[in-house]
């Protein structure tokens, strides 16, 4: 019967051996455009110019790959301002001002924690931002540090990472190779654990020997839900050392700690499919010109010589100031000084040309045609502008809808998940108790399209601008309200300058009680003065019936 150890085992080697054809592809994608992982086929030694079999020519890749890069971080997560919105599920709440309080206060508390310092935040999804345009798939993990006391991002080289996707094709299994020399494997797993090839190298004075070990992080199988220990958390967190064939630790998650965002999937395959591969062609025909091109501007600014066969006195002087004595005899039956460059027909200008126009096709597999969000400008048109904006969502929105939903999306909930089992928000109001939460993302692509939707509605306004004045009842379609505050939040205005809906509620009833008492005092004052004339008009009359008897009226 097979031990633990074989079960677990059998697992990794089936992902580490099934992936050849991934790791070569990565390997030549490294090599063109991100030459510090360009090892996955090939071992490198730290320092070395990770370059495998490839001389690179051209920079463009490269510089092409870095660029989509730094725009994923600037139009996914800007550090300049807040990415996403902490909200209750049912909209209600949101307006409340104890909630809205509580809502920002945690938004704040996310942010800190995410962006400080210790958290290596902003170093681990630069290198997973460089994996995913590069490779197609990254590999972050989302934890909290040795003393659990601050969160803590890793991201894991594509080479050392493993990863198998459940039946609804989400990634709930992955398995990490590590080396840990003799010493370091001791620190970690203490002595007692680790397999005897430690110990041995250990006792034998090598213990700076590397040893492969392996960290498996999986659904739990076999758990009691009664208990809250580490070993029956609902995802399994167990280590091997595969030298020593022996399981080292286990541990375990209450939910899946790592993020692993694709650029792009084909249905059948585990792993994403990246604008490095789509640029891979031209990346080798522009490397391949540049080699060219280079060795033609050596032919032009240096050519070769074509000497007249004992000519030339001694060997021929190519450095500069060389002097070089020739036959004079030999130069007259020549008609011509013996020695003179060799025109090689070369064509610098056509070569640049062609090299320019693969390159800008690596450009635009890279985006930089959309990475730019169109902006107002004097000579653009509202209308310019809109279409613009429109043309960059239809491009590039797809794309990082996905990466907002299995990227940055999942970043936050594993956070939030953290922070509140370390019990580091402050207590939640009465009304949020029980209720369920849900994140917003407000990055530039989302704010464009919340831009083109609030162009929609002044378009719509002013197409129907001509039936209103026919018939003022047609307003009535239209929710005038919430179109101003959508308005609003998508041009950019802070939520928190909108009064919440139950200080809008009060402002009306107010305005209506002012209204009503208005109106009230303005027909009390008419029914005065319509009472005090019929009281008037009353005693005239009464005046003049006395007088018509001959009687005297008594003074009021």
């Amino acid at each position: 019967m097979a031990s633990e150890f074989d079960k677990l085992f059998t697992r990794y080697d089936h992902a580490t051996k099934n992936r050849g054809v991934w790791d070569d592809h990565w390997q030549r994608l490294g090599e063109l455009m991100l030459p510090k992982r360009a090892d996955f086929t090939v071992t490198e030694e730290p320092g070395s110019r990770r370059q495998g079999g490839t001389v690179r020519y051209d920079g463009t890749p490269i510089l092409a790959a870095r660029n989509l890069a730094a725009a994923l971080d600037g139009l996914l997560k800007p550090k300049s301002e807040r990415w996403f919105q902490v909200k209750a599920e049912e909209d209600d709440l949101n307006d409340l001002d104890a909630v809205k309080l509580w809502l920002a206060d945690t938004e704040d508390r996310i942010f800190s924690a995410i962006y400080n310092r210790r958290a290596r935040f902003l170093q681990s999804t630069g290198e997973v931002d460089l994996d995913l345009v590069v490779f197609g798939t990254g590999v972050l993990f989302t934890g909290v540090n040795a003393n659990i006391d601050k969160l803590l991002f890793r991201s894991f080289h594509l080479k050392n990472s493993y990863i198998q996707r459940n039946s609804e094709g989400d990634v709930d299994t992955i398995f990490i190779r590590q080396m840990f020399t003799a010493r370091q494997a001791i620190q970690e797993f203490g002595e007692e654990n680790v397999g005897q090839p430690v110990k041995d190298n250990m006792k034998a004075g090598k213990s700076e020997e590397k040893h492969e070990f392996a960290w498996m992080v999986m659904p739990r199988e076999d758990r009691d839900p009664r208990m809250i220990d580490n070993r029956n958390m609902p995802v399994a967190s167990i280590w091997l050392d595969i030298d020593g064939e022996r399981k080292v630790a286990e541990s375990g998650f209450s939910k899946f700690p790592f993020q692993v965002p694709t650029w792009d999937n084909a249905a059948d395959e585990d792993y994403g499919r990246s604008p490095g591969m789509v640029a891979l062609s031209d990346a080798n025909t522009s490397n391949a010109m540049g080699k060219t091109m280079l060795r033609a501007a050596e032919k032009v600014t240096d050519p070769p010589l074509v000497i007249a066969n004992d000519t030339v006195l001694g060997r021929v002087q190519m450095f500069a100031g060389g002097v070089n004595y020739f036959d004079l005899e030999a130069a007259r039956r020549l008609g011509q000084i013996p020695i003179k460059a060799l025109d090689t027909g070369g064509n610098l200008p056509v070569g640049r040309e062609m090299q320019n126009d693969t390159r800008e096709q690596i450009w635009q597999a890279f985006f930089r045609n959309v990475l730019q969000l169109p902006v107002d400008r004097p000579q653009m048109t509202a209308t310019e502008v809109l279409e613009r904006k429109e043309e960059f969502i239809r491009t590039i929105g797809p794309v990082f809808g996905r990466l907002e939903s299995d990227y940055t999306g999942a970043i936050i909930d594993r956070v939030f998940d953290i922070m509140n089992d370390l019990n580091a928000f402050a207590e939640p109001p009465e009304e949020l108790r029980g209720k369920n939460l849900r994140f917003e993302y407000t990055s530039p692509v989302q704010r464009a399209r919340e831009q083109i939707q609030a162009a929609a509605a002044a378009r719509a306004a002013e197409v129907l601008i001509p039936y209103i004045q026919a018939d003022p009842s047609v307003m009535d379609n239209f929710d005038g309200d919430q179109i101003s505050r959508d308005v609003g939040v998508a041009s950019g205005m802070p939520p928190k300058w909108l009064r919440p809906v139950e200080a809008i509620t009060q402002i009306r009833q107010t305005r209506e009680q002012q209204l009503q008492q208005q109106q009230e005092l303005a027909t009390a004052g008419m029914v005065a003065d319509v009472a005090a004339k019929a009281s008037q008009s009353g005693l005239i009359d009464k005046a003049q019936e006395l007088i018509g008897n001959g009687e005297e009226p008594e003074a009021a």
